[in-house]
């Protein structure tokens, strides 16, 4: 029933966490809680720190609050696990400074300082920084900026792939997200991801651009074979396009490396891209922000009109101070070499379990602290899910390849830390049924 009298609660009311799931499924999604039920993922985020992140109670009301590893990490949102105590400094010292979202029609001295940072890190020539709320609209404007600046439409991208589920974001993705909406754009054309013939072929005089996911993340943590990326960046160079890299969960120190183009899957290929997209762990993981860097040369596209593009919160002033210091710790002396001794202990872990388990995991792939466990079918992978967290690890299966297990813990996790994951990875595959030699259970 309607409040005639416009008055809210003062104060928060203390929920039990079915009342809450009711409650989002009333007035949040239905389908979503419904979905969440029917896994046995019925449970309200609670208290969360560092790996840790807690229920608002157990299954029930009785129970106390269950404990996950948070291995999701939110496709990276969370490099430095929940509530880094810096990073909340960051913040209280923003706010402290008189710091807000900004006006976006007036000059930033905060988008000026951490476009000024980027430039000073991002791989090649690329030196022009925009502001964007979320992933999706940075790969929107990174696809306007390539056809204005072409002054070409055509758009080549992958199979299985996933850039956000905004307008030309969408139509560049898998069809899972565009086939319900009657969304399919003539312009784009997608291939197989690694196939380098049709790649090549697909790319001629027409291509605007070429988006990539570096290595695609809801794809099943696919990494591309040794050369594709140059390879790719070679055509481009060729016929005129320019080479979008989707860097939002493979970048920032995910691989062992800033960037996963630029040596982070194979030491010795560095590729240049003309435009770069971020998100996700440039929020670090407390206020909104993605970003959208080119070359100087592509800003011939506002010369005219420099409001061809707008995003009215995009560029916090108090976002860009947290991720000032997201980048400073990022770029500490010493940080990205743990991820990469974190990343070859997981590594290890993950091929000991596949190894117990090879009559139902076919590989392990991955770079730094982003692995893809892949079953032999989807039932496993959306099985898995299930025991991974009935095991205390928050981790899920692929959305565009559900036989694949995603593992991205926080890039500060400890050694400790990696330990105990995989000693619940190994307790949650040992609970997986067997296939005997004719396929079936036992």
């Amino acid at each position: 029933m309607k409040n005639e009298q416009n008055v809210l609660p003062t104060t928060d009311e203390h929920l039990s966490q079915k009342e809450i799931i009711r409650m989002y499924a009333k007035y949040v999604s239905k389908p979503k809680a419904t979905f969440f039920k029917s896994l046995s993922l019925g449970v309200v985020q609670g208290r969360r720190e560092g790996l840790h992140l807690y229920s608002i109670s157990g299954h029930r009301k009785k129970d106390p609050p269950i404990d996950l590893l948070n291995c999701r990490t939110s496709g990276g949102v969370f490099n430095f696990g929940h509530r880094n105590p810096e990073l909340i400094a960051a913040l209280k010292e923003g706010l402290e400074k008189g710091l807000d979202i900004g006006d976006h029609h007036m000059i930033s001295e905060q988008r000026a300082l951490l476009a000024r940072d980027l430039a000073q890190i991002l791989p090649g020539n690329i030196s022009k920084t925009q502001f964007c709320v979320g992933g999706g609209e940075a790969i929107d404007l990174a696809i306007k900026l390539a056809r204005a600046f072409t002054n070409r439409k055509k758009i080549v991208s992958a199979i299985r792939s996933y850039h956000g589920v905004t307008g030309l974001a969408m139509a560049a993705g898998n069809e899972r997200f565009r086939g319900p909406f009657h969304f399919d754009f003539p312009d784009f054309q997608r291939v197989p991801f690694g196939d380098l013939d049709k790649m090549l072929e697909a790319i001629d005089e027409s291509t605007a651009a070429v988006i990539l996911e570096t290595i695609p993340a809801t794809g099943g943590i696919l990494i591309p074979p040794p050369g594709y990326l140059s390879a790719i960046r070679k055509r481009c160079d060729e016929c005129g396009a320019l080479y979008i890299a989707d860097e939002v969960q493979a970048g920032l120190g995910r691989t062992g490396e800033l960037w996963g183009i630029y040596g982070g899957i194979y030491p010795e290929e560095r590729v240049e891209p003309d435009i770069m997209v971020l998100a996700k762990g440039m929020s670090a993981g407390l206020y909104p922000m993605a970003t959208c860097s080119y070359r100087p040369e592509i800003e011939a596209v506002f010369e005219e009109d420099p409001f061809l593009h707008i995003s009215t919160t995009g560029g916090s002033e108090l976002g860009c101070y947290v991720t000032r210091k997201m980048l400073r710790m990022l770029t500490a002396p010493g940080f990205l070499e743990n991820v990469k001794v974190r990343g070859n202990q997981l590594e290890e872990g993950l091929l000991s379990i596949k190894e117990s388990r090879k009559d139902i995991i076919t590989e392990i792939r991955g770079r730094g602290l982003m692995w893809g466990l892949e079953f032999i079918s989807d039932r496993f992978g959306i099985g898995y899910t299930l025991y991974m967290i009935q095991n205390g690890v928050f981790a899920d299966y692929c959305g565009n390849n559900e036989q694949t297990i995603k593992l991205m813990p926080p890039l500060n996790s400890t050694e400790e830390e990696i330990s105990e994951i995989l000693r619940r990875l190994t307790i949650a595959a040992e609970k997986l049924p067997t296939i005997n030699k004719q396929g079936g259970d036992k």
